[in-house]
C-alpha cells in the first residue's frame, strides 16, 4: 500500500518530529514504525466505515417497511447495499473481522455519521439508478462502493473524525483511498484482500528505516557536506524542514544503490512543494543538483545499474 514517497513522507515526519523533541535513534525508529502502522489502520477503518453503512441499510429498510403508513420515499427503502456481494464477502471474512477488532478499529465508528453518510449517499442520483438496477453485475456492485467512499470522503465532518484519530489523514488520504479501490475491485473472490494492501517490507525496512537510521547517525556528516555547500547562506538559517529534506536526499545519493539520483532530487523537491515553500523548492533543487555533480566527480556516488547516475 505504501509507495516509497509515503515511505519519504514518514520519515520525514518522524525525523522534523525528532528535531523538536530530541529523542534517541530507538524512539525515532518506534514512531516511524508505529506512523506506518497506523496508515495501514487507516485503511482498515475505511473499509469498515463502509461495510457499517452498508449495513445500516438493512435496518433503514426494516423501519420503513414496517411503517403502518409508510411515504412514498419509504416505499423506496432497499436492502440493497446490505446484500452487495462485496459487502457480503467483507463481512463474512473471519480474517479480517478479527483483524479489526485486535487493531481497535470496532469502536472508532460513530454511527450517527454511519447514519448521516447512509442518507447522504442514498440521496445521489447514482444511487437510484443503482437501487433499480436489475441483475446488477459485479462490477457495478464494485463501483457502488467506490462511489459510496467519495461520498464519505465529500462529508466535512467524517474527515474531521479520520484527523482526530490519525493525524496524518491528511498526507495519507489519496493513499488510502487508491487501496480502497484495489481492495473493492478484487472482491468477492479475493479472501486475503486486505493482505495484500499490508505496507511493503521491503520499503518499511530496507528504505525507510535505514533511511531514517542513516540521517540520524551520519547527521554530522551530512551538515558538513550540505554546509559547504550553502554560499552565503548560514546553517541555521536553513529551515529544519529544508535541512531535513536535503540530508534524506544526500542520504539516498550516498548509501541507496539502487535508487537513481535524479529520481531522489525530484521526489524532494516536490516534497518540499509539500510541506515547505515554492523557495525552498528552487533551493533544494539547487543544493542536491549541486552535491550530486560534485560528488559524482569525486566517485562518491556509486549505483547499482547501468546508466542510474544519470536517470
Amino acid at each position: 500500500m505504501l509507495s516509497r514517497n509515503n515511505i519519504r513522507i514518514k520519515v520525514l515526519q518522524t525525523l522534523y518530529a525528532q528535531s523538536v523533541k530530541e529523542d534517541n535513534t530507538a524512539v525515532a525508529e518506534r514512531n516511524y514504525l508505529k506512523a506506518v502502522q497506523e496508515s495501514y489502520r487507516l485503511y482498515l477503518l475505511s473499509v469498515h466505515y463502509i461495510t457499517q453503512i452498508a449495513f445500516f441499510s438493512r435496518k433503514d429498510y426494516e423501519i420503513k417497511s414496517n411503517k403502518f403508513v409508510p411515504t412514498e420515499m419509504d416505499k423506496k427503502a432497499s436492502r440493497k447495499l446490505y446484500e452487495n456481494p462485496v459487502v457480503a464477502a467483507i463481512r463474512e471474512n473471519e480474517a479480517f473481522q478479527k483483524l479489526i477488532k485486535k487493531e481497535g478499529i470496532l469502536q472508532m465508528v460513530d454511527q450517527d455519521t454511519v447514519r448521516r453518510l447512509f442518507k447522504k449517499f442514498t440521496a445521489e442520483e447514482y444511487y437510484e439508478g443503482y437501487r433499480e438496477m436489475e441483475n446488477t453485475p459485479i462490477r457495478e456492485h464494485q463501483y457502488a462502493l467506490v462511489r459510496l467512499y467519495m461520498c464519505m470522503r465529500e462529508d466535512e465532518v467524517f474527515m474531521e473524525q479520520m484527523t482526530d484519530y490519525f493525524p496524518t489523514w491528511p498526507d495519507d488520504e489519496s493513499l488510502i483511498y487508491g487501496a480502497i479501490k484495489r481492495s473493492l475491485r478484487s472482491l468477492p473472490d479475493d479472501k486475503e484482500f486486505f493482505l495484500s494492501q499490508k505496507p511493503n517490507p521491503e520499503f518499511v525496512e530496507d528504505l525507510g528505516k535505514e533511511l531514517l537510521y542513516l540521517v540520524l547517525r551520519k547527521e554530522e556528516h551530512l551538515t558538513e557536506l550540505i554546509a559547504g555547500r550553502l554560499n552565503n547562506w548560514q546553517e541555521d538559517r536553513v529551515a529544519v524542514i529544508d535541512m531535513t529534506l536535503m540530508k534524506m536526499g544526500l542520504c539516498e545519493f550516498l548509501y541507496f544503490p539502487t535508487i537513481p539520483t535524479k529520481v531522489t532530487i525530484n521526489e524532494y523537491v516536490n516534497l518540499a512543494k509539500t510541506y515547505s515553500t515554492d523557495k525552498s523548492k528552487r533551493f533544494i533543487n539547487g543544493i542536491l543538483d549541486r552535491l550530486m555533480q560534485e560528488l559524482q566527480k569525486e566517485g562518491r556516488i556509486n549505483k547499482e545499474g547501468r546508466g542510474l547516475l544519470d536517470q
